[in-house]
């Protein structure tokens, strides 16, 4: 029990660096000099704004550090909003956060039927290995059915495994962000 105190109270140390910790919410201040350095300008038109990876992979490394028991709320703190306003700022991260979760389910679809047509070239290389099989071929044989095998094995590791890792991933990420503001540096 003394083990799993102290361990307890080094983790809301440690937490406490990071994070401002209250009732089981930890709040990450992102600050970030300019709104532009968020965007990607080289992707949609001039009325939609595409944020770069940079915001998504500072909420991913502050999602994976953080206990399970915690709710997150991210506060995005913006020295200069530049041509945006904070209401259309917050719009934008709003936006790209939809897209974000379009995109990773668009993902994880690909990989399910990725996995399974592998593992259906696969079946049909085993079956068509039976067909070879005999003692004038066994070579021939052991190749192509190491070959169907390898197919399946890569067909429901893509399918099942890659796939529940993403998922994984997704569902802690929707499970501790609460809150997102947008606010100006004062």
């Amino acid at each position: 029990m003394k083990l799993q105190k102290i361990d307890s109270v080094l983790k809301e140390q440690i937490l406490s660096k990071y994070f401002s910790i209250e009732d089981k919410v930890a709040t990450l201040k992102l600050v970030y000099d300019t709104f532009a350095e968020l965007i990607n300008p080289n992707f949609g038109d001039a009325k939609t704004e595409k944020l770069n990876d940079k915001l998504f992979s500072d909420i991913k490394d502050a999602v994976e550090i953080l206990p399970r028991k915690y709710k997150l709320n991210i506060e995005i703190v913006i020295k200069d909003f530049g041509e945006y306003s904070q209401e259309e700022c917050e719009e934008i991260i709003s936006q790209n956060i939809k897209l974000s979760i379009y995109l990773a389910l668009k993902s994880m679809g690909a990989h399910r039927w990725g996995g399974l047509a592998l593992m259906g070239v696969g079946a049909l290389v085993l079956i068509l290995s039976y067909f070879l099989h005999s003692s004038d071929y066994d070579i021939i044989f052991d190749i192509v059915n190491i070959s169907g095998t390898l197919f399946v094995w890569e067909g429901a590791a893509t399918a099942f495994i890659q796939r529940s890792l993403e998922l994984k991933s997704a569902k802690k990420l929707a499970r501790a962000l609460q809150n997102v503001v947008v606010l100006a540096d004062k």
